[in-house]
C-alpha cells in the first residue's frame, strides 16, 4: 500500500498545518501589542454631560472612552480624522446627516473624516472612539 499525497482540500493533518502555516509566514515578529483593560467605568460622567478619558495614544491611533449617564448628549460635531465608535455598554441614538442609528453593545460604527454626527445616551453608556490618525 502506498501513501497518497495530501492536498489542502482533503482536510488531512498536513493540509490543516499548511493552512495554519500560511498565517505564520505573513507579517512580522517585530512590533507591539497593547492590551487595554478597565475601560467600562474608567471615570464617572459629569452631572450634566459625558466625561472623556484617553485610553491609548500613539502615532497612528488615539482611543478615547466616554462615560454617559442617561440623557447626556454630545451635540452636532465632526472629527478631523476617520473614527470607529464602539459601544461597550448601554445604548445611544447616534445622529447622522441621513439617519439615526440605535447603537447597542458590541456594535461598531465607522465614520469618515468630517462627517457631522451627534450622540444621545438612552441609558448609562460606555463607548470608545478610535481615531485613525494619518501616518507620516
Amino acid at each position: 500500500m502506498t501513501a497518497q499525497p495530501t492536498t489542502p482540500e482533503d482536510g488531512s493533518d498536513a493540509a490543516v498545518r499548511a493552512d495554519r502555516d500560511h498565517g505564520s509566514r505573513a507579517g512580522t515578529a517585530e512590533g507591539t501589542a497593547t492590551h487595554l483593560t478597565g475601560i467600562i467605568g474608567r471615570s464617572e460622567p459629569f452631572p450634566s454631560r459625558p466625561r472623556a478619558s484617553v485610553v491609548h495614544s500613539d502615532e497612528t491611533t488615539k482611543i478615547v472612552a466616554f462615560e454617559f449617564d442617561e440623557g447626556h448628549e454630545l451635540g452636532d460635531h465632526a472629527a478631523h480624522h476617520p473614527v470607529l465608535i464602539q459601544l461597550l455598554r448601554g445604548r445611544v441614538e447616534f445622529g447622522l446627516p441621513d439617519r439615526t442609528v440605535d447603537l447597542r453593545p458590541g456594535e461598531i460604527l465607522h465614520l469618515t473624516a468630517q462627517l457631522r454626527h451627534s450622540v444621545r445616551a438612552l441609558e448609562p453608556t460606555t463607548l470608545t472612539i478610535t481615531m485613525l490618525l494619518p501616518q507620516g
